[in-house]
């Protein structure tokens, strides 16, 4: 294919200030239309960004013939917008957590087989958790132990933020979907399957108001810590929450046999032998947001146009696969853990993924 990747997005909410900029930065392609449930605001962004078609019907962008599908939407949506893109040709990139659970991810995963079809883990294009995988795959740190993950996001604006699906566990909001699934991937990728899990779940604000100012009941959690046992035999602790003021806090940290490993706010990685101090291990840098030419909006929106511009390039070559990027199937067993996960959460035990 040596003519710009067509793309299209179903989904509006950070266009213009991540994923766009991230597709601008990637090269190699054109945005031909873009969806959104305001009409309006869809509008908008195609004025901005030069899209040739807005739409607040999703449907519509499947008769363009895109090459790529980007589903950037509320959980709820996934399933039905996938389905009806296997009507097409087009290659997919679903946004995260994948689907409401693992029942609907199986038939997603096996309806797309044969096809490029990649989840929005754009952690995986982090040069730092690369070098942090590198360690554990090439045997630095022995046999892992244990080790543990942490990822804060609270704001005053995110404590004081209106009522939306983010709130509503039957729409998939909640940060054990929206957060952990990225932690479980990372997690998963580095030291293999999970066995068995148990999780608390919390939810701080019972009710946040609408756009009409009606308080409307919180179902979703907003803090959620999960305990691990790999296949491996390594045990980990995992923690989000997204009421804790103080910046984006991200740790993750590997203890081994021969040694430990710890990535701080996902720039700085340090390792060491045991008994020997942690010395910095060299990484390849993040664009800053000058570079990209985009907000700072947090590590997530930094990797994006790392990980677009590998999605361009496969979707280009027509390939089927792209080596390192999350895969429907990826998803698949990410979601049988935060099924667990929340089973464990209700039940209040562990739980058998």
């Amino acid at each position: 294919m040596t003519d710009p990747v067509r793309v299209v997005l179903i989904g509006n909410s950070f266009a213009s200030k991540a994923q766009l900029p991230a597709l601008r930065w990637a090269g190699g392609n054109e945005v031909i239309g873009i969806a959104g449930s305001d009409v309006e605001k869809a509008r908008r962004t195609a004025e901005e960004w030069s899209i040739p078609h807005a739409t607040g019907d999703w449907r519509e962008l499947l008769e363009l013939s895109p090459d790529l599908l980007v589903i950037t939407t509320p959980v709820d949506l996934h399933a039905p917008m996938v389905r009806a893109a296997l009507e097409t040709d087009a290659a997919l990139l679903c946004e995260k957590p994948f689907t409401l659970d693992a029942q609907e991810a199986v038939e997603l995963t096996e309806a797309t087989r044969g096809r490029l079809a990649l989840l929005d883990h754009q952690l995986r294009w982090s040069p730092a958790r690369r070098r942090l995988r590198a360690l554990v795959q090439d045997g630095t740190l022995g046999e892992i132990w244990s080790g543990r993950a942490q990822m804060h996001f609270g704001s005053r604006a995110r404590i004081d933020a209106p009522y939306s699906w983010w709130y509503d566990a039957a729409r998939g909001g909640g940060a054990l979907g929206a957060i952990v699934s990225h932690m479980l991937d990372a997690l998963q990728n580095d030291l293999g399957p999970v066995e068995a899990v148990r999780a608390r779940l919390a939810t701080y604000r019972k009710t946040r108001p609408d756009a009409d100012g009606v308080a409307r009941e919180v179902t979703a959690d907003e803090h959620a810590t999960v305990w691990l046992k790999m296949a491996s035999g390594a045990e980990l602790e995992l923690d989000t929450n997204l009421m804790a003021p103080g910046g984006q806090g991200s740790i993750v940290e590997y203890i081994g046999s021969e040694g430990t490993a710890r990535l701080e706010g996902e720039e700085r990685l340090i390792a060491g032998a045991h008994d020997e101090p942690m010395a910095e291990v060299d990484a390849d840098p993040i664009p800053t947001p000058e570079e990209l030419s985009m907000p700072d909006l947090g590590i997530f929106s930094r990797m994006l146009p790392l990980y677009l511009r590998d999605v361009i390039g496969a979707v280009a070559a027509g390939a089927t696969s792209l080596a390192g990027a999350a895969t429907f199937a990826d998803g698949l067993e990410t979601m049988r853990v935060l099924d667990a996960a929340r089973r464990s959460a209700s039940e209040g035990s562990w739980a058998i993924v």
